[in-house]
């Protein structure tokens, strides 16, 4: 999700500011769809559809993350990536998207946009199966799950709804709160269970001041039959892109905001918790489980908390059962995604972490100079100020931003031991790639009605969550709108040039890439699906 909360008052002051704009438009491709089953027992992802769980059909991308304990692992290799895609697809109507695509039982893929669009799409070719919109019941800012045979989703306005997965109709709706926080944040599933991060109450600072942050403040545990309350909780501090995580045994894990890591039973019984070393800073992170450790990673001295200052991140592991600390990695850039956990190549089979770095990206010129101009000099006098910079910022970026640095490492994941690290160019740019150059017509649409659900901006993680294939390769996207994949195929411990693959999609990422037997599957913030295949 975005690096700071959404601030949708001032989105429609800006918005009445701007000079119309023609709307972006995408086209489908048609074909046809080969189906293609997913045996029970041979698909690792889908622990989290898994008999445990509740769930009937297994599927293979089913969540963000993939696995219910968010490793972001897949035993099958993927396609290089530097062969281009086998077909892309283009979000209509100009949504953001910051949701992971998911793939089913049969290899069809789902995107959900913020504006509350749900697109079902043939992995084979890309053709559009069904479509659903959230319409009045608000945007989407999460990521959706699939479980046996519907898609849960949740809107902002507190709505949850479950999709029939064949037909995209809708089977039921809930409404559980009055709104939800625009983090990205991802439902979790377990034992008949749907944990999410609602806002509940709504903080007394929203009525005193609408652009005031907005964090969700706490936890519910309801019926995945139907959506029904069973319990509530209060963590010691809001969460940011909730990410719970579970190997299903009755309990599940998430990290806050400052980076304490919290694990609960199913019931709603908190089991232990592990503060953060810095309780002031935060991060748009996520806790991870493997192999009886907890990994968690927050930062010191910056994160979503402190915009103006720059941090250093900081990995730190728990002892599954009763939270005991176990060892901690101090790390060069900000630390603002989870880890993800596989075997990757030339690490002597020892499971490892890989982890992207870097501080989250900003609001495009525009609308960061635009908050501090338009209430001291008016909307119209802001606006004529204001756009020759906006223009000047798309050809010259650089001049708008100081450089940030920004790293890939891989870490054994028992000890914490470095098994590579690939230092990357530093990012220049005031805004996430995208942001800047959509920003005027996403405005437009918004202020003009033709889009109410959307934003006018993805403002996503420095990095997307990576994952590691079965081929022990680490991909990581990143806000340059470059995916990366890297191997240290000698297992020297360094990363060369030759070892390092990339892919320009287009705009940053937010979501992370979903992966499937021979598929993978990547969506930018602008709506842009690029799906390989072998």
């Amino acid at each position: 999700m975005p690096a700071m909360p959404a601030m949708p008052a001032m989105w429609r002051l800006l918005g009445a500011c701007l000079a119309v704009q023609q709307a972006w438009q995408a086209a489908a491709t048609e074909a046809t769809e080969a189906a293609e089953t997913c045996a029970t027992g041979h698909c690792e992802p889908k622990e989290g559809a898994s008999s445990s769980s509740g769930s009937g059909r297994q599927h293979w991308w089913p969540y963000q993350k993939g696995t219910p304990g968010r490793t972001g692992y897949s035993p099958y290799a993927m396609p290089d990536i530097t062969k281009g895609p086998a077909w892309t697809q283009e979000a209509p109507h100009g949504d953001v998207v910051r949701s992971t695509p998911l793939i089913d039982d049969q290899k069809n893929i789902y995107v959900t946009t913020v504006a509350g669009r749900t697109y079902k799409l043939s992995g084979m070719d890309g053709k559009p199966l069904w479509s659903h919109y959230t319409g009045s019941r608000g945007s989407v800012p999460g990521v959706p799950s699939l479980w046996d045979s519907v898609m849960l989703m949740l809107t902002k306005n507190g709505f949850l709804i479950a999709l029939d997965l064949d037909t995209g109709v809708e089977r039921w709706e809930k409404q559980i709160v009055t709104q939800v926080a625009a983090s990205c944040d991802c439902g979790l599933l377990t034992q008949g269970i749907l944990v999410v991060a609602v806002m509940d109450p709504e903080p007394l600072k929203l009525w005193t001041d609408p652009n005031t942050f907005r964090w969700n403040n706490r936890i519910l545990g309801l019926s995945l039959d139907d959506g029904s309350f069973r319990w509530s909780f209060a963590p010691k501090q809001p969460t940011y892109n909730f990410q719970g995580s579970t190997i299903h045994d009755g309990t599940f894990v998430f990290q806050d905001v400052t980076g304490g890591v919290y694990r609960m039973s199913t019931e709603g019984r908190l089991i232990w918790h592990a503060a953060t070393p810095d309780r002031v800073s935060g991060t748009t992170a996520a806790a991870v489980i493997h192999d009886g450790r907890v990994f968690a990673v927050s930062n010191l001295g910056g994160g979503p908390q402190l915009y103006g200052t720059e941090g250093k991140g900081l990995l730190h592991v728990y002892g599954y059962e009763d939270g005991t600390f176990l060892w901690s990695q101090d790390l060069p850039y900000e630390g603002n995604q989870a880890v993800a956990v596989g075997d990757l190549v030339g690490s002597k089979s020892r499971a490892s972490l890989v982890l992207g770095m870097g501080k989250n990206p900003w609001l495009p010129v525009y609308a960061n100079w635009g908050m501090v101009l338009i209430p001291i000099i008016g909307f119209k006098a802001a606006k004529m100020f204001l756009l020759p910079f906006h223009w000047l910022s798309l050809s010259y970026p650089s001049l708008f931003a100081k450089k940030q640095g920004r790293s890939i490492v891989a870490l054994d994941a028992a000890t914490g031991n470095v098994l590579w690290y690939h230092e990357m160019e530093p990012y220049q740019r005031p805004a996430a790639m995208g942001d800047s150059e959509l920003l005027i017509e996403r405005y437009d649409s918004i202020a003009h009605g033709t889009n109410p659900n959307n934003d006018p901006w993805c403002l996503p993680d420095a990095n997307a969550q990576p994952v590691i294939d079965g081929a022990g390769t680490a991909l990581v996207p990143f806000q340059d709108g470059k995916i990366y994949a890297i191997r240290d195929e000698n297992g020297d411990g360094k990363i060369s040039p030759e070892e390092v693959k990339e892919h320009l999609v287009g705009a940053a990422f937010q979501a992370s890439p979903a992966l499937a037997p021979g598929l993978l599957a990547v969506v930018d913030c602008s709506g842009r699906l690029e799906v390989f295949r072998d």
